[in-house]
């Protein structure tokens, strides 16, 4: 039987070693680094000769590309040697001298870096703006209308905020888009819940906000229909949270004009040019088919001046700037 002793076992880090029981034991130390930004590449655009549309294997992103492909590349005249894949297993040697289209798709998008080699310029079809970092700031354009910049565009709206509560969906883009949101406002007060779909997983989402008399704003994230659910979850026991207070970020999920009336006091994201409430056509088919569109007029500017511009005049969507690898679309919400 061990003796009881009045020693105290400590463990404290001396540089490399710990010491327990006064014995010095080596460790080996673990240092974890972030994969860095890439450093920007020399690009000469008199020397890209060729175009890569990289689509997918969704055939609905596929045939909306062709659609407008066709209608379209007749305006084009200086893109000429185009080709096409579909997977990035096609791409079996590294690309030099190229311009690229697309991907349509996050993970293509993140597989593409070593399949890149000298001269190339990226028209990303992608709208995950959280791959910024994978690439040199002068190598890729994001043409999509993403989340990302809609929770940037917010800032008019609720600078002046003190506590916000944010709601995020359970998945993939709910966490990249509020983990943007964080970074976008980190002197903003923010409580925050993610949410599944189940009614008593969206009770408890609610109920870890806490008091929402004290939140001046609540925004939703969310790139499904669980909102609809989540909404009916807001409320205290003197009144329902209002919903004139409440953002939902939904990548353009659906069309309002078919929303129950309900729900239209809450603001969503909407082009102060154009009114997309009243539009037949689904708004992810609309905003991809323009992204489309701004591609191959980038492509075709480039071709032209050998250089990339820093504007669009767009006939529908107005004048778009060309800033921080992405395009600056004119988002209000209403």
């Amino acid at each position: 039987m061990k003796e009881p002793t009045d020693k105290v076992e400590t463990i404290t880090n001396v540089e490399e070693e710990i010491l327990v029981n006064d014995e010095k034991i080596e460790i080996e130390e673990k240092i974890i680094e972030e994969p860095a930004k890439p450093e920007n590449k020399i690009i000469n655009y008199r020397e890209i000769k060729k175009i890569l549309v990289f689509l997918s294997e969704d055939n609905i992103f596929s045939s909306l590309f062709y659609d407008v492909f066709i209608k379209d590349i007749k305006k084009y005249e200086y893109l000429e040697e185009i080709s096409f894949v579909y997977n990035i297993e096609e791409i079996t040697k590294p690309l030099n001298n190229t311009l690229i289209i697309g991907p349509t798709n996050s993970n293509d998008l993140k597989l593409l870096p070593p399949k890149l080699g000298k001269n190339t310029f990226i028209l990303a079809l992608s709208n995950d703006y959280s791959l910024l970092e994978k690439f040199a700031d002068n190598e890729i354009l994001f043409i999509a209308n993403g989340p990302y910049l809609h929770v940037e565009k917010l800032k008019p709206y609720i600078e002046k905020s003190e506590t916000i509560g944010v709601l995020y969906k359970q998945n993939d883009y709910g966490l990249k888009v509020f983990n943007h949101f964080k970074n976008t406002y980190p002197l903003i007060y923010t409580k925050s819940s993610s949410f599944g779909t189940s009614a008593i997983d969206l009770e408890l989402s609610v109920n870890l906000l806490g008091n929402l008399d004290v939140l001046d704003f609540v925004i939703i994230i969310d790139d499904t229909y669980s909102y609809k659910d989540l909404v009916g979850y807001l409320a205290t026991d003197k009144r329902t949270y209002p919903l004139q207070n409440i953002f939902l970020i939904d990548n353009f999920l659906e069309q309002r004009s078919n929303l129950e009336n309900y729900y239209k006091p809450i603001k969503r994201s909407n082009f102060n040019k154009i009114d997309i409430s009243n539009m037949a056509e689904p708004h992810r088919e609309y905003f991809f088919k323009q992204s489309i569109e701004l591609s191959l007029i980038i492509a075709n500017k480039i071709f032209q001046k050998k250089d990339l511009i820093e504007e669009i005049n767009h006939d529908d969507l107005g004048n778009l700037m060309i800033s921080d690898q992405r395009i600056d679309y004119p988002i209000i919400f209403d």
